[in-house]
């Protein structure tokens, strides 16, 4: 007959994975940049939309409202909706993102493309993770 072993060792071993799970330090700037194009480039406007600076995704839905009253039933009236378009078949692979300039609440990530494209990209620290601004957007959110 066998002997059953404690459970113990095993609770133990499972307490110290959760425990190393938790402290993974969170995504740096640059990091989540990276996240945020790879998602873009696969066309999940999903992962996307919640990558997205709180004042992005309203200015997106505000451009999508406007664009869904001129064209009704053409044009979704969801900035989620419309995130991508048909940028995912044409985004550029990154190959340089770094942090140029990190403060508590803002970072500037300098980007370079597969292509040789630069370019500065502006994320804001929003409930603990890192959002991308999208350029061009009116408040001056990031700057």
């Amino acid at each position: 007959m066998r002997r059953l072993r404690s459970p113990a060792p095993l609770a133990a071993l499972a307490a110290a994975a959760l425990a190393l799970a938790a402290c993974r330090a969170p995504a740096s700037p640059a990091d989540q940049y990276r996240r945020f194009a790879a998602a873009a480039r696969a066309g999940d406007a999903a992962a996307v939309w919640s990558m997205l600076s709180a004042r992005s995704r309203e200015a997106l839905d505000a451009r999508a409202k406007a664009l869904a009253a001129r064209a009704p039933g053409v044009v979704p009236a969801r900035g989620r909706d419309l995130v991508l378009g048909d940028f995912a078949a044409r985004a550029a692979r990154i190959r340089t993102a770094v942090v140029v300039r990190e403060s508590a609440g803002t970072a500037i990530v300098a980007v370079e493309d597969e292509a040789g494209a630069k370019g500065e990209v502006t994320l804001v620290r929003e409930d603990g993770a890192w959002r991308v601004v999208l350029p061009g957007l009116d408040g001056g959110e990031g700057r």
